[in-house]
Order: structure tokens, then C-alpha cells, then sequence
């Protein structure tokens, strides 16, 4: 078994770094050229951007239709996962301390492109037979460049990134945390096949069983995680100068341990910092399209909202407890990486064995509130290809399949470079497409802006407003 996870991951690892050469420039490159063109919205309106995503928490109650607070929950849920922990711990573990500089960077960049995605997927929904609405790159490929057969390829290509490599990699980092944190007899197996059967009972039970779960548990775990992060970091508070330093000061070298150069540190910051936040990548334009909203911009600047929080906050947190730690070199001495080097940093302090279990705790929920999310664009993918109950059943199946797989094998390395290449795929091919529908975001945002400086509320959108509405057909 192991001979044949080490053949699968060296094939893997050649087409990951081939990906991720062609997804870097398209990820910096437009993310840059998006930012420019949207004056910055991403940072110029961060107070109102804040204000939107947080307000409406009664909205959708008693609606099959999601409210743009349910659609930011899952979506957070999506980003808010084991990515936080583990992802950040194996970016300084591969990058160095200078590899959370670049996350930092590249979330500012890639919150303009959540802007542009999500507001297309916004203006190119559609409404299903479950009466929800539905939405993404495969339909805005579709409807928007008038290619079914593109339509079909994005789609695919997203169960495979999502319901497949973004599962195993939560399903594979929250067993190992949990085996980490209990021992007994065939725990792996245990924890596998339990975390298989929450997955089903909660993609079997429907869209607004998810937004329902995402409100309620999202907001709190996050901020459970922060209260505990801080709380680990106040027994190490004299090493957080020295931490936030460390990020500055190897942001452009590779510690002497590690080797390398500034292209690894560059590499490794987008990769895991994508992973977390997953600007660009489409899959939160699949959940921004489920809500139901008077202007596609709303989504969009409420999910711009969402990246800077997932990386900014979330992230530099996870960070900071690690290296407030000590020198580099001493987090390097655990030996570990992922979830693991986090439970073995926090577990130096008075915390002690406690803090295996409380973390344990943390990415047990984080990987179903991520896997529901991911189910979730998913299941909105297997409907653009075919609007029947088989065709969710089949990416339900598939979903909870990855999960035991994934928790099975335990292997992180392989789940991470499996998932790396999808990512880097998925990426390329949306912002392509994102850039060829660009004029009709643009379009949109001036509207919303006009209307708003004369004095409207709340923005409503009507499809007229765009040079090109073919194709359009949620915005009468």
C-alpha cells in the first residue's frame, strides 16, 4: 500500500509543479490588474464590506432560498477549516516564516478576484428544481462565453478539486489530529469511518440543513480558535516580537535550514494561502451564487470581506502561536508538520496534553464545517451537468468516499500534493474565464456605485444595465 501512495505521489508531484507554474502567473497576475481597475475595493470599502457580510443573520429564516448571511457562513466554512491550522504550519514548515508574508499579500490580491467571481456567479445564476439558486464557473462559462462543452469541463473539474482533493485533505488532517489527541487500538479506522458518517447526514440533509449548521457553527468556532490561539500565545508573549520579525526578515530567504530561495517561499505562501482562503478558485463564486440579493455586488464585496478575514486574522493567529515558539530552528526540531507540529507547539506550554485534545476538538468541526462547503459547491456543479436526484446521490457518494479514504491513508503529503494539482488546474482555467467576462463585472460595479451615490439604500440590479445581458436570465 505505502509502495503504491509513494508511485501515485511522485506521478502527482511532476504536474504540480507544471500547474502551478501556469496558476501563479494567472492568480498575480490579474488578481493585480482586478485590484487596479476596482480601485482597491477590497481595502477602500473594507468598513462596508465588513457591515454587509455581518448583517442579516435573520435573514432566509423560513426561505428555501439562502440569505447572503447563510451563503457567507458556508462560504466561510469553506475557507475556515483545517487550512488555518494545519495549512499554516506546513507553510512554514516548507516556506519558513517568510512564507506567511506572502499570504498576507497574495489574500489581498485575491480578494479582488473573490470580488469578480463572485459577482459573475451572481449575475449568471440560475434557479434549480430544488427551487434554490445555483451558480459558478461552469455557469458562467456557459451562459457568459456560450460554451456548454467549457461549462461541463469546469464543472467536473471542480467535483474533482473540491468534493475529491479539498475533502481528503480536511477528512486526512482532522483524523490525524484526533489520533494524535486518542490513543487506543485502530483509532484511525474508527475516526475514518465516524467521519464518514456525519459527512452523510449532513450532505443528505439538504442545502438549508447546511446553511442552518454553517450560521450556528462558523462564527463561534472561529472564535473559539482566536480566544484559544491568544491564549496559547500569552505563555510565549515574550517571543511575539521576535515572531512577527521572523516573517519580515525571511520573506525574501529561506532560512539556512530549509535552502532555497525566494521562488519556494513565494510558491509555498500562494499555495497554502489559496488553499485557505480560495480566492480564485471558484469555489466560493459557486457558493456566492446561492443567495438571494437585490445586487450582485453585495456578494462581491461581501466575499472580498471573507478572504482578508480568513488569511489576515485566522491565519496570522494559527501563525503566530507557532512562531512564538522560539527560533526556527526549534519548530523545526518537532519534526512534524500540519495539525500535528500546532498540537506539539501548544502542548509545550502549561496547556500541556490538554491542548492535543482541545485542537483535536478545533479540526474535527473545522473539516465538516470545509467538507459541508464543499459539498455544497459540489452538489451545485452536478446539477449544471444534470439537474436530477442521481446525479447529486453520485457526488454525495463520492464526497463521503474521499472523506474515508483520505482518513484511512492519513498520509498528509499525498492528500496536499493530490489536492495542490487540482487547485492549480482549477485555478488557471476560472481566472481565464473570469477575465473574459470581466467587462460585465465592471459593469455591475459601476451601476452599483452609481446608484448608491444617488442615494439608494440598497442597490437593485436589473440585467439591461449590462452592454451584453445575453445569456442572463435570473435579473428581469
Amino acid at each position: 500500500m505505502s509502495d503504491l501512495l509513494t508511485i501515485i505521489d511522485g506521478m502527482v508531484g511532476v504536474w504540480n509543479t507544471y500547474f502551478w507554474r501556469i496558476s501563479f502567473v494567472f492568480l498575480i497576475g490579474l488578481g493585480i490588474v482586478f485590484t487596479l481597475k476596482l480601485k482597491g475595493v477590497q481595502i477602500t470599502h473594507l468598513g462596508d464590506n465588513a457591515r454587509l457580510a455581518l448583517s442579516g443573520v435573520s435573514e432566509g429564516k423560513g426561505k428555501k432560498k439562502l440569505s447572503a448571511f447563510e451563503a457567507f457562513c458556508i462560504s466561510m466554512g469553506a475557507r475556515i477549516g483545517v487550512g488555518n491550522i494545519a495549512g499554516v504550519a506546513t507553510a512554514i514548515v516548507a516556506g519558513g516564516p517568510g512564507a506567511v508574508f506572502w499570504m498576507w499579500v497574495f489574500a489581498i490580491i485575491g480578494s479582488a478576484s473573490s470580488f469578480m467571481e463572485s459577482v459573475l456567479a451572481q449575475i449568471y445564476k440560475e434557479q434549480k428544481t430544488d427551487e434554490g439558486y445555483h451558480g459558478g464557473p461552469a455557469y458562467y462559462a456557459t451562459k457568459g462565453l456560450g460554451s456548454r462543452k467549457l461549462g461541463i469541463f469546469v464543472a467536473l473539474l471542480l467535483v474533482l478539486t473540491f468534493g475529491v482533493g479539498f475533502v481528503m485533505v480536511q477528512s486526512c488532517n482532522a483524523s490525524n489530529a484526533l489520533c494524535g489527541a486518542f490513543v487506543f487500538e485502530n483509532n484511525n479506522i474508527v475516526f475514518a469511518v465516524a467521519i464518514a458518517a456525519i459527512a452523510a447526514f449532513l450532505v443528505f440533509g439538504g442545502f438549508k440543513v447546511i446553511a442552518k449548521f454553517s450560521a450556528t457553527i462558523v462564527p463561534l468556532m472561529a472564535a473559539l480558535w482566536i480566544v484559544f490561539a491568544v491564549i496559547a500565545m500569552a505563555f510565549n508573549a515574550g517571543n511575539l516580537g521576535r515572531a512577527v520579525a521572523m516573517i519580515f526578515e525571511n520573506a525574501f530567504s529561506l532560512p539556512s535550514l530549509l535552502g532555497g530561495g525566494i521562488g519556494t517561499i513565494i510558491i509555498t505562501g500562494l499555495k497554502r494561502g489559496v488553499f485557505s482562503n480560495e480566492a480564485g478558485l471558484g469555489s466560493i463564486a459557486n457558493v456566492a451564487a446561492t443567495s438571494d440579493i437585490k445586487h450582485p455586488v453585495r456578494q462581491g464585496k461581501i466575499q472580498s470581506f471573507g478572504v482578508l478575514v480568513d488569511t489576515l486574522l485566522v491565519c496570522t493567529v494559527t501563525a503566530l502561536v507557532i512562531l512564538s515558539y522560539g527560533s526556527f530552528d526549534s519548530i523545526m526540531a518537532f519534526g512534524d508538520k500540519g495539525s500535528v507540529l500546532v498540537q506539539d507547539v501548544i502542548s509545550s506550554t502549561p496547556l500541556g496534553s490538554a491542548a492535543n485534545m482541545i485542537i483535536a476538538v478545533f479540526m474535527f468541526v473545522f473539516a465538516f464545517t470545509s467538507m459541508i462547503g464543499y459539498y455544497t459547491m459540489s452538489e451545485s456543479n452536478a446539477r449544471f451537468v444534470k439537474d436530477s436526484k442521481l446525479a447529486v446521490n453520485i457526488v454525495r457518494i463520492v464526497v463521503i468516499v474521499a472523506a474515508l479514504v483520505a482518513a484511512i491513508i492519513a498520509d498528509v503529503t499525498i492528500v496536499d500534493d493530490i489536492s495542490d494539482t487540482f487547485m492549480a488546474a482549477m485555478a488557471a482555467v476560472n481566472m481565464a474565464i473570469v477575465a473574459l467576462l470581466s467587462r460585465q463585472v465592471f459593469e455591475t460595479y459601476a451601476d452599483y456605485r452609481r446608484q448608491k451615490k444617488e442615494g439608494v439604500e440598497e442597490p437593485v440590479f436589473h440585467k439591461d444595465v449590462l452592454s451584453d445581458p445575453s445569456g442572463v436570465t435570473e435579473w428581469k
